[in-house]
Formats: structure tokens, C-alpha cells, sequence
């Protein structure tokens, strides 16, 4: 009797240590640092098992010494040592990019930023996307070997994108004034009507550079527009252009 009771002590004292160590972590792919869902973790020494989530995060039963096995689809199978609890980094190899096989104990601690895709400022910062097998039936998507890049892609290419992106920044401002600057919007400020409101509004609607000044107030640049306008003649009122 007393030796069964040893036996059911121990046990409970084995599960009740177990339960209170846990080894968590992440798993990339090696080298693109891509996070890896659904792959398999097994304790060797307590027989545990997990999963890794859609982020590549895992959470097993574990303590010092244990022995854990990582091991899915298109990756080679890596046997980590559990050698502290600390949050850990495991990186695994695609079968089909193997040069040399290198063993990964999962030293490190998890940066807990999400990992931008590299750029190589040789070909004016282009993404580096990694080619994989995708092109065939039965293809595993693993890496190849190789980086897709744009050939044709040049500073003028650059440029054009900037100007592209500056003119669509200002047709959005431009049309910001023309709202703010309409005979609707002014006549609210101003006691003009009809022609010498449109000569206001033509004359006075301020510029990109005015209007997203730091000093700029819509109700003070009215008033002070309104100022110099009643000062011109009755002809000149009613002038769409100062150049006529």
C-alpha cells in the first residue's frame, strides 16, 4: 500500500513541476524571418505537445534539460535543449534551400516588433521578396533560391512616383481651397453679391503655400482680404482678374 502511495506522490509531484514551467517562444522561417503557423513541437522527455499559432507563437510544457522537437511541413526537423525559460526564437530551414545543415538551439530573445521586409539599397530600395516554388503542381511554396526584383526599376522611375504622390498632395489641398473658398463659404464673411463676390473669390483665394501655413486662419485672411477689396474702385470690384 505505502508503495503505491510513493508511486502516486512522485507522479503528482513530477506533473505538479512540469505544470509550473513553460517554454514560449516563436518560430521563424531562417533567413526571411517569416513567422511559422502550424508547426509542431513535441517534449521528448514529458511526452507534451503544441502548435504554433497563426503568428508563429507557442507555449509548451517544459523545463530546464528537456529536449523539444520542432518539426512541419517543407521545414527540416530541428531538436532544440531547453537550456533556460526564457521567451525564445527558433528558426527553421525549408527542405528545398538547404546549403549546409546547421543546428538551431533557439538562443535569443524575441524582438517584439514586427519584422519589415528587407531592402536592398543597391536596386534603389526595392522590397526583397524571396523566390519560391510555386510554379508546379504539388508545389510545397518553400524557397528556391533567389530574390524577385523589378529589372527595370531606376531613379527616374523613383522620381516619377514622387511627383506622382507631391501633385496628388496638392490636388488634394486645391481642392480643400476651392471649398473653403467657395462664393457659398465667403459670402457667410463678407456683405458681397453676385459679381463683386466672384471677384473676391477669384482675386483673394489664397495659394497651396499660404493656405497650409502654420499662421494660417481662414476668418483673419477673409477680414484682411476685405480690407484691401473695399478700398479699389467700383470698377475694380467687379474685375475677375487683376490683370485686366
Amino acid at each position: 500500500m505505502c508503495r503505491w502511495c510513493f508511486v502516486l506522490i512522485f507522479s503528482l509531484l513530477a506533473s505538479f513541476a512540469y505544470a509550473q514551467h513553460t517554454q514560449d517562444g516563436i518560430v521563424y522561417e531562417n533567413k526571411t524571418h517569416v513567422a511559422l503557423p502550424n508547426i509542431s513541437i513535441l517534449n521528448l522527455n514529458g511526452k507534451y505537445r503544441a502548435t504554433t499559432d497563426k503568428q508563429g507563437r507557442f507555449s509548451i510544457t517544459a523545463k530546464v534539460n528537456d529536449l523539444l522537437v520542432f518539426s512541419g511541413f517543407g521545414y527540416a526537423p530541428d531538436t532544440v535543449v531547453v537550456i533556460d525559460l526564457k521567451v525564445r526564437e527558433i528558426f527553421m530551414d525549408p527542405i528545398q534551400h538547404m546549403l549546409n545543415e546547421v543546428k538551431i538551439n533557439g538562443a535569443g530573445t524575441v524582438n517584439p516588433s514586427i519584422m519589415q521586409k528587407q531592402k536592398d539599397p543597391q536596386y534603389h530600395n526595392q522590397t526583397m521578396n524571396y523566390q519560391r516554388d510555386v510554379d508546379r503542381p504539388g508545389a510545397s511554396g518553400a524557397i528556391k533560391g533567389g530574390v524577385n526584383l523589378r529589372i527595370w526599376s531606376n531613379k527616374k522611375t523613383e522620381n516619377d512616383a514622387k511627383k506622382k504622390e507631391q501633385q496628388d498632395k496638392n490636388d488634394k489641398i486645391t481642392a480643400e481651397i476651392q471649398q473653403a473658398f467657395s462664393k457659398e463659404s465667403i459670402e457667410k464673411y463678407v456683405p458681397l453679391k453676385d459679381q463683386e463676390l466672384h471677384s473676391f473669390v477669384m482675386r483673394y483665394s489664397p495659394d497651396i503655400e499660404t493656405f497650409t501655413s502654420e499662421e494660417f486662419n481662414l476668418a483673419a485672411y477673409i477680414s484682411k482680404c476685405y480690407k484691401e477689396f473695399i478700398k479699389l474702385s467700383p470698377e475694380e470690384r467687379v474685375k475677375t482678374s487683376i490683370f485686366n
